[in-house]
């Protein structure tokens, strides 16, 4: 019973996760569009970490095998999807804005800044890269040397700072090896691997400060402006990682102790078991819903409640086509 009740925190956790992640792609005010980034990519991966079961696999190939079903088709499901889209979108012929080599290249490198015809989905091949490379260092079965791979994996990100929001690497590993980090810890945390055994008042202390960085975080733009671009800080790379890794943690533990407290939610619960179909789906609606409403004179100067409608809308439209869509594409959309 205890299980199930976890699993259901961790889907409205997921739940709240995509909404960020729906809001940090739309022209809301630059304050909350911010925050946003705190959690959503580490808290992703927190949470998938979280869900991950190695055991029920009897080696890296029957892994790999189930982890290419689960998201390598998805993505190629998904990216054909938003091609065409994005052509009637555009009501041009494909080769007039990329040619089909350009787009095969695009799609096997996936790197996050690149794919231009739905940029949330490299995503999906960097989860890939993560849960596979997990896995390797898993079998390793001695924790205190996993944790020293892990570590010494993530700090390529203090060599190169600049590659977690401008990755140069296909699957954008680069920024890959930094979100290991959160993918690994919350693997660890589920299989009780790690005992963090903390005083009540240290405990309180740190989830004070957790939520005044959440706070200020949302109320105060100008405290990311000064960790994601003081000079300093950028030019000190393992300052520069510990701030992420506070700003972070600090995000995943609000988040997740909000969907604790919120007691059974199903639309936050669909979201959640649902949200790689959301990544992939919910910027070909923004972009119909960026003709219809966008010209409107009504929300001119109004882009925070125009944000609000987007995700509104979309959210919507999604739950309501999901049952069809994992009728026609199942392996896409995982079944009903």
């Amino acid at each position: 019973m205890e299980i199930k009740k976890r699993e259901y925190w961790v889907d409205i956790a997921k739940g709240i996760g995509i909404i960020l992640v729906m809001f940090g792609h739309t022209a809301i005010g630059p304050s909350i569009l911010k925050y946003t980034y705190i959690f959503n990519m580490p808290g992703f991966l927190f949470l998938s970490g979280y869900f991950l079961n190695i055991n029920k696999f009897a080696n890296f190939k029957d892994f790999f095998k189930a982890k290419a079903k689960a998201i390598l088709i998805p993505y190629l499901g998904l990216s054909i999807i938003s091609i065409v889209f994005y052509k009637f979108y555009y009501q041009m012929p494909l080769s007039d804005f990329k040619t089909m080599k350009d787009i095969i290249i695009i799609f096997f490198k996936a790197t996050r800044t690149q794919i231009f015809y739905n940029i949330p989905l490299w995503f999906l091949p960097t989860l890939f890269f993560i849960e596979n490379t997990f896995y390797l260092i898993r079998k390793i079965n001695k924790k205190w040397l996993e944790w020293i791979i892990i570590l010494v994996l993530g700090s390529y990100f203090v060599i190169k700072w600049d590659t977690l929001y401008n990755p140069k690497l296909i699957w954008t590993i680069d920024s890959g090896l930094f979100y290991l980090i959160f993918f690994s810890l919350g693997y660890y945390l589920k299989q009780g691997l790690i005992n963090i055994k903390i005083n009540k008042w240290i405990a309180e202390i740190l989830a004070t400060v957790a939520v005044l960085i959440n706070t200020l975080a949302i109320y105060n733009s100008t405290l990311l402006d000064k960790i994601f671009r003081n000079e300093w800080i950028l030019n000190h790379g393992i300052i520069y990682f510990i701030s992420l890794l506070i700003l972070a943690f600090s995000g995943i533990y609000v988040i997740t102790s909000i969907a604790k407290i919120i007691k059974r939610q199903k639309i936050l619960e669909f979201l959640g078991r649902n949200s790689l179909s959301f990544f992939g789906l919910h910027v070909l609606f923004f972009w119909t819903l960026d003709k219809i409403l966008k010209p409107m004179p009504i929300f001119q100067d109004k882009l925070t409640l125009l944000s609000i409608i987007y995700v509104v809308i979309t959210t919507i439209a999604i739950i309501v086509l999901m049952p069809y869509l994992k009728k026609w594409l199942p392996k896409v959309f995982g079944k009903n």
